[in-house]
């Protein structure tokens, strides 16, 4: 706290709250006899986050004296943080290698430790490596299992006669529509990956709706995609995918321009192109929504939050078929 500049005043209250500090566990009726705990924060004390953050924050700028990071545009980062999760970023694996060794090495000495069962390690491959499909499909497969395992769960709810369609269509957008669209806000979608999504959806909604009696053909068949729009009365998950990629780009935009995740959006990667068609960007796709909503200029439009989330609501309730 010392080194941050906090005043004495402060750092000696904050030790005489720390120290010699007695504990108790109560289970039930039972309270337990007091003991010390001297390693540690306490669970529930309004300072603690505050205290691990400032150890953090110590151990992260100790890392950064002695490591590279990537550079975009003007920023060089070399890590990411969100509570107690840290992303090092570096330009190989060598170096991700040595920042995390010179990361352990700060964070041993406060006592924080690192978790090497939950350590992952994320390499982007070359062009030539990289075989999967353009956008996001891998991580929309991802959510499509995780949905697909949620509707399984609720089958025998979503076919059962007891319940309304209203309160069925309630079950999926409450519960298996989220677990499906988590972390939309960052898709690059293609035609092909907007599909799948639809295709999942339309799934559901035949569950929840059942067949029709044809009297021409005099059979039961399968209720066309438009049937299942009309008689849901319910946002397509493209739609709503697209408002939450708007409500995101507005909520970049309106961040000062030295903010990291501006100057991410901002940012032109330099060097040679490859050969074939380019890959679609997060932003060209979100313009394109943009400009079927005949918006013309996003970047003003996006300062005023009133207009934008109109925008927005607009996006979110329009009928994909």
């Amino acid at each position: 706290m010392e080194e941050f500049g906090i005043p004495k005043k402060l750092v000696a209250l904050t030790k005489m709250c720390m120290e010699d500090t007695q504990y108790r566990i109560r289970v039930q009726q039972t309270m337990s006899e007091p003991f010390e705990i001297s390693t540690g924060l306490k669970q529930g004390y309004s300072l603690s986050p505050t205290l691990f953050n400032l150890a953090l924050e110590k151990t992260i700028k100790e890392m950064q004296m002695e490591t590279t990071g990537i550079t975009i545009g003007q920023q060089r980062i070399q890590v990411l943080g969100f509570a107690d999760d840290l992303n090092i970023l570096e330009n190989s694996l060598v170096d991700t290698e040595r920042a995390a060794q010179v990361l352990e090495r700060a964070a041993s000495k406060i006592g924080l430790k690192i978790n090497m069962d939950k350590t992952k390690i994320m390499e982007l491959l070359g062009e030539e490596e990289d075989n999967s499909d353009t956008g996001s499909l891998g991580e929309i497969g991802v959510r499509l299992v995780k949905a697909e395992r949620a509707a399984f769960a609720l089958n025998k709810f979503l076919k059962s006669k007891v319940f309304s369609k209203k309160t069925k269509a309630r079950l999926y957008t409450a519960i298996i529509r989220p677990i499906l669209t988590y972390g939309c806000e960052a898709w690059t979608t293609t035609s092909n990956t907007e599909k799948k999504l639809r295709t999942f959806e339309n799934k559901i909604s035949r569950v929840i709706c059942g067949p029709v009696y044809d009297n021409e053909k005099g059979t039961w068949r399968r209720k066309y995609n438009k049937e299942l729009q009309e008689e849901m009365e319910m946002t397509s998950v493209v739609s709503f995918m697209k408002g939450q990629r708007i409500q995101w780009l507005g909520h970049m935009w309106r961040r000062s321009e030295d903010d990291i995740n501006r100057v991410i959006l901002e940012w032109k990667p330099t060097g040679k192109r490859p050969r074939r068609r380019p890959r679609k960007r997060w932003l060209d796709g979100v313009e394109k929504d943009l400009h079927r909503m005949g918006v013309q200029d996003w970047k003003k439009l996006a300062q005023d939050r009133d207009k934008w989330r109109d925008l927005v609501m607009a996006v979110k309730t329009l009928k994909d078929y």
